[in-house]
């Protein structure tokens, strides 16, 4: 047969796939007994039907097209030509096709049902941020495995990410006495929706924001006994996001970390790259189980992923601090934060914000990277900044000037909070949404209000694309009642919030001349507080949607504050 008889032959094209693919055919037979079966279906659908990727399975569609017939987008073997593909794809499931997770999951429809409510409902995903939704059925199955598979009565449950949803689907399964889930991300409209949902029906799920190039917040370091993530599909995104998983780990004699990561049956050099990375964290694979997470997209990967099931050991400690130490700031595959995104501030743009918002009189602290080396001033590297209080020699500064270009915009509101100086400013992308309009600008005036007073927004400086944000601290005389409580709270942004506010009220009722014991405000916080498990968190990991929900409780509190007696 020459060789244009059999391009024009569609069953010998098919052979000649199912050889180029050896020993992983049964991929191919999965792809044509699904075109045989009678329904019509586009690639899309086979993709998520058989979890091989859409590369593999346009090839077989492309093989079989002089004997497919097409109905609407879909296509399937024509009824006339289905029984001579039958000894072609035989009978056979490929490795894995029985899914006995799944099979649990189906088992329990209504939470299969609920956990699909809830993905519709959420915020819609975030390409910059690699977002791609895991099925309902997924995010259950998960939920089984844990709970199935470990003793989680008591236990804390930490997901490094959670655009899936799985805290909530843990809940949904039934979850375990005393269990408690905790939720670390960037995405703030993402942790409002999660910590909405789980307060609305009493589940345990506490959220912190942090970007995780930046650090894990120190409330979650060494307080869980189970770790879940599925982070960006790159290298360095995975080895950060498991790093950082491994930091909130308490118990690495008996913990573990579950890791979704997938990658196109035909690029074993990417999940290579990735196990790479993995290997300087001394982590010991327990088990990887092919196609176990389900997505709505992600084809390039067949909308699958593996789940993998890592165990520390004696090294990893060590080895996870020091890859946490030292992030990749470029880890996701879209947008300013991608691995092809172009470089930072340049010496001329650092210089003209140094022009605009230092004062050559006064000391000027410079955070994050990409400062003229000739410009007098201390630097500060942008995880030290918002990690902890400036050290007592970096406090006696004028201004502070935080460079979050390009990609770290999304911690504006905390860099202001760790600036404790006179004068402030911030170098970001000018299209983040609390610059893009009035509104935007109003509302993150509102949130930094009790510290800062923004005096002005420079769009399109010092360069295009980039913006400028200057701000002034407001003085303690400017503000009164709660507001000035918050204030104190707003200058100790790091500190437990508790503390900082009880510390606030007794500075309250000093400043009018008063007295008020430590007891009297714990007391006035305790008749406040609406969400009593916020006392432990700080500002810098509180989701901004919680900022109201803080305010209003001060107000509470300083009206429950006990009255002064008279002299």
């Amino acid at each position: 047969m020459t060789n244009a008889e059999q391009q024009e032959d569609p069953l010998e094209a098919v052979r000649v796939l199912r050889a180029e693919f050896g020993i992983d055919a049964r991929r191919i037979d999965q792809v044509g007994r699904l075109l045989a079966a009678g329904d019509f279906r586009t690639v899309e659908d086979v993709v998520a039907a058989t979890g091989t990727s859409r590369r593999t399975v346009e090839a077989v569609f492309r093989a079989l097209e002089p004997d497919l017939e097409t109905s609407g987008g879909g296509k399937r073997i024509a009824r006339r030509n289905a029984a001579a593909y039958r000894d072609v794809f035989g009978e056979r499931e490929p490795f894995g096709a029985r899914d006995p997770w799944a099979e649990s999951a189906r088992r329990d429809p209504a939470a299969v049902a609920a956990a699909e409510a809830l993905i519709n409902a959420a915020p819609p995903p975030v390409q910059a941020l690699d977002h791609v939704p895991a099925t309902a059925e997924t995010v259950v199955k998960r939920a089984r495995f844990m709970l199935d598979g470990f003793d989680l009565t008591g236990a804390h449950a930490l997901f490094v990410g959670d655009h899936d949803l799985t805290s909530l689907g843990l809940f949904l399964a039934g979850g375990a006495p005393g269990l408690r889930a905790s939720v670390v991300d960037v995405d703030e409209r993402l942790l409002e929706f999660i910590d909405t949902e789980a307060a609305r029906r009493g589940w345990d799920v506490r959220c912190h924001f942090a970007d995780l190039r930046l650090g894990l917040p120190a409330v979650l370091r060494e307080s869980a006994d189970l770790v879940f993530t599925d982070p960006p599909y790159t290298p360095d995104g995975v080895q950060l996001f498991v790093a950082r998983g491994l930091q909130g780990l308490r118990d690495h004699r008996n913990g573990r970390v579950l890791l979704a990561y997938g990658y196109g049956e035909r690029q074993p050099a990417l999940g290579l790259a990735v196990q790479k990375a993995l290997n300087p964290l001394h982590l010991a694979y327990e088990a990887m189980l092919p196609n176990f997470n389900r997505y709505t997209g992600a084809q390039a990967v067949g909308s699958a992923a593996a789940l993998y099931v890592l165990r520390p050991t004696r090294r990893t400690d060590a080895a996870a601090r020091s890859a946490a130490d030292d992030p990749r700031t470029a880890m996701y595959t879209h947008g300013a934060q991608s691995v092809e995104a172009g470089g930072g501030l340049s010496a001329e743009s650092a210089a003209h914000v140094l022009e605009l918002g230092a004062d050559p009189a006064d000391k000027t602290l410079l955070a994050g990277a990409d400062w003229p080396k000739d410009v007098p001033g201390r630097r500060i590297a942008l995880p030290a900044f918002l990690g902890a209080p400036l050290p007592r020699s970096l406090q006696d500064h004028g201004t502070v000037l935080v460079n979050l270009y390009p990609g770290f915009g999304a911690s504006a509101v905390r860099a202001l909070l760790a600036a404790n100086a006179p004068r402030a400013g911030l170098v970001c992308r000018d299209d983040l949404p609390f610059l893009r309009d009035e509104a935007g600008q109003r509302e993150f005036a509102r949130l930094i209000g009790p510290k800062y007073r923004i005096v002005r927004w420079l769009r399109g400086t010092p360069g295009p694309g980039q913006a400028l944000v200057l701000a002034e601290r407001a003085r303690p005389d400017e503000r009164s009642g709660a507001a000035r409580v918050l204030g104190f709270m707003y200058a100790r942004a790091h500190g437990k919030l508790g503390n900082g506010w009880r510390e606030g009220l007794i500075a309250l009722r000093k400043a009018a001349g008063g007295t008020l014991t430590k007891g009297e405000a714990r007391a006035a916080i305790e008749a406040s507080a609406s969400r009593p498990d916020l006392l432990e968190r700080s500002l810098m990991d509180l989701p901004l949607h919680l900022f109201a929900v803080l305010e209003r409780d001060v107000e509470r509190s300083v009206a429950a504050l006990p009255e002064q007696p008279s002299s």
